[in-house]
């Protein structure tokens, strides 16, 4: 089993309309990773549901929350989880950057557009801002099993503003654009996951 934690922002996560949206998104992962998944909003993450469902790992998935509402969320209970050691965790995109807030890392946006540069996003929060929005060349720095076999650069679609400003202690780079510079961490020390296995967090 893998346990997803739903990153996005809604005010009706207790509903029987989410949990039916959850039911359904846990059905099309499936599909996806191979294993049953159970999918869980962030305000909703319990160490004790992990420690019952013995999941194999954890995937913090990422979110289309503005810089400046992403930074003010509660995610006390998602950083308890990231830091237990309980299982292996990979965050993607807005995931990766709250296990960065989790080691007390600052979040925010890569640099401001300079003069010539076109703004992509006018009349959204992320306006007057510099965007990796495409498909991106991603320079790996330390050979790590996640891009086992891929090369020393493979390319990746982007979709943000923000990043990791620091590398949290503990960590060390996996992967870098020109831009962002933290494209890819991993923990150095990762306890074992339930007594085994390696533990990894990106």
């Amino acid at each position: 089993m893998i346990y997803y934690v739903d990153n996005s922002e809604r005010s009706d996560v207790n509903s029987p309309s989410a949990k039916k949206n959850y039911e359904a998104m846990g059905k099309s992962l499936e599909a996806v990773f191979g294993v049953e998944v159970h999918v869980q909003h962030y305000s909703q993450v319990s160490i004790d549901e992990v420690k019952a469902l013995n999941p194999q790992a954890a995937v913090l998935s990422g979110c289309g929350t503005p810089w400046e509402q992403f930074i003010k969320c509660d995610f006390s209970k998602e950083f308890e989880l990231i830091r237990s050691g309980l299982l292996p965790i990979l965050g993607i995109c807005g995931g990766h950057q709250i296990i960065g807030m989790a080691y007390g890392a600052e979040i925010a946006p890569m640099r401001r557009l300079k003069p010539g540069e076109k703004d992509t996003h006018v009349g959204t929060p992320s306006e007057g801002y510099f965007y990796e929005m495409e498909y991106l060349p991603v320079k790996i720095i330390n050979a790590d099993a996640l891009f086992e076999g891929m090369g020393d650069v493979i390319t990746v679609h982007e979709g943000h503003y923000c990043e990791i400003k620091n590398l949290p202690s503990d960590f060390e780079l996996l992967a870098s654009t020109e831009e962002c510079r933290i494209q890819a961490m991993r923990h150095k020390q990762p306890p074992a996951p339930f007594g085994k296995g390696e533990n990894l967090t990106y």
